[in-house]
């Protein structure tokens, strides 16, 4: 599958932010629509949030297969989908191929279900989604969660190689993300959610509070 979507960017939104990830939103497509230069194309990724981890709870205590609980985290993320587009007013899509100028919400599971692309594993959750599907649109990536970056001997670090997080193990993204990063040669910002000017200015690449991940080293 290759879709290239002009001046695009993949935004996960994590589901730690549940309490503040509608208004950040809304900061976003108000920004947007007031602008005079053309309204560039913004996909958000939703994470799993609680709804995931009810799913990790099933898995661990009734011994679901892990495909059965891939699936069923997919789902997940489509809750946080639908609860995101009703607390903000914005639409949703299922359809990469007729994504429009401004703010979308994808509901991941038709569209992973039809190409099914990566493993059944907690490994691989939505950041990893998020990459994928910045990949086929040829899209940026930014990471919206609640943390203001990845932390290194106890510090914020702005910039971090794929190679160097993938060694690291543990950390505020998905192990397999720095992996997929190294395969496309794409970068990811990690910005704060609960700051809606750090997201926007990422939105904008502009200097940021954050890490950025380099996929290319």
């Amino acid at each position: 599958m290759s879709i290239i979507a002009r001046s695009c960017t993949v935004i996960k939104v994590g589901g730690s932010l549940m309490e503040t990830a509608p208004e950040m939103l809304i900061h976003l497509q108000k920004h947007l629509e007031s602008r005079s230069t053309p309204v560039p194309t913004v996909l958000v990724v939703p994470g799993g949030g609680v709804f995931a981890d009810a799913v990790r709870d099933i898995h661990k205590d009734k011994g679901i297969s892990d495909e059965a609980a891939h699936w069923m985290a997919i789902l997940g993320m489509e809750q946080y989908a639908y609860y995101l587009a009703d607390k903000s007013g914005i639409s949703t899509t299922d359809n990469l191929e007729e994504l429009v100028p401004g703010i979308s919400i994808l509901m991941p599971y038709r569209l992973l279900r039809k190409c099914d692309p990566l493993p059944y594993s907690w490994d691989v959750t939505s950041d990893c989604i998020a990459a994928w599907v910045a990949s086929i649109l040829e899209a940026r990536m930014v990471k919206v969660t609640d943390v203001d970056g990845v932390r290194m001997n106890g510090k914020t670090v702005t910039v971090v190689g794929a190679a160097e997080l993938q060694k690291m193990g543990e950390s505020c993204v998905d192990r397999m993300l720095p992996e997929l990063l190294i395969k496309d040669g794409r970068d990811c910002m990690v910005v704060n959610g609960k700051y809606p000017e750090r997201v926007l200015a990422a939105l904008e690449q502009k200097a940021v509070r954050g890490t950025l991940i380099k996929g290319n080293i």
